[in-house]
């Protein structure tokens, strides 16, 4: 074979395969590449696994179950997150990534008897739950408030972030009396009964009153009727010398 032969029979061979290069990029590839048409993400939110891999299959898209989470609120099962997002454009036969409920965080109620209201209250935050109603009874065994019932009971698994109801037992009341006419009585007399009744005497002002033997209740605090617990300090005005 002649060397100019040789020669055109190779640059024929680049030419065709350059042309064929060229048909191929620009005509099969396009194709090929935008074989898939482009469709909107479902929203997944909410629903039941089930329920969001026959809408996505429906969208020629693959459901794919990326991870478990607890969530308080979606039941377990439900999808969370999804990516990509709902509405956003994807070519078919790519897929969604969900992420599915768990349900609700589950704890151990803890123990709340013997401890105080502020104790009880940061022992449920800790575990992540919350007071909720809280009933309140006065005994005379308790100097300071203190949890003596709950409900649901220590031990019991409830989910995270549920409310424990309380009873609190408070120190009682102490005992209430109503306030004596005192005006007229002399002081002494007056002050032995303020303590008498467990009250402690005030301060005493003294005013001049014309007529009225000095060392005489003319006013008193609190008035005469009202209640009064023991322990109070009585105050009273008294006529002058």
């Amino acid at each position: 074979m002649k060397l100019g032969r040789f020669l055109v029979l190779i640059s024929a061979f680049v030419l065709l395969f350059a042309l064929g290069l060229a048909i191929f990029n620009f005509l099969i590839m396009p194709k090929v590449i935008h074989h898939n048409t482009v469709v909107a993400t479902p929203d997944l939110r909410g629903k039941s696994v089930e329920t969001a891999r026959g809408e996505a299959g429906r969208a020629g898209l693959q459901l794919v179950e990326d991870r478990q989470v607890a969530h308080p609120t979606i039941a377990a099962g439900r999808i969370v997150e999804q990516t990509p997002r709902a509405n956003a454009t994807i070519r078919r036969g790519r897929r969604v990534l969900v992420v599915v409920s768990a349900g609700p965080a589950v704890g151990t109620v803890p123990d709340l008897a013997g401890l105080s209201r502020r104790q009880a209250d940061m022992t449920l935050a800790r575990e992540s739950f919350r007071p909720g109603r809280i009933v309140r009874l006065h005994r005379d065994d308790v100097a300071a408030p203190t949890v003596t019932f709950q409900f649901p009971p220590p031990g019991s698994s409830q989910r995270r972030a549920a409310t424990v109801d309380l009873v609190v037992a408070e120190p009682g009341l102490p005992p209430a009396w109503r306030m004596p006419d005192l005006r007229g009585a002399s002081l002494a007399r007056a002050r032995a009964a303020v303590e008498a009744a467990g009250c402690v005497p005030g301060t005493v002002t003294f005013q001049r009153r014309p007529g009225v033997k000095p060392g005489t209740v003319l006013a008193q605090t609190p008035v005469p009727g009202s209640r009064i617990l023991k322990g109070e300090n009585v105050e009273l005005v008294a006529s002058a010398r």
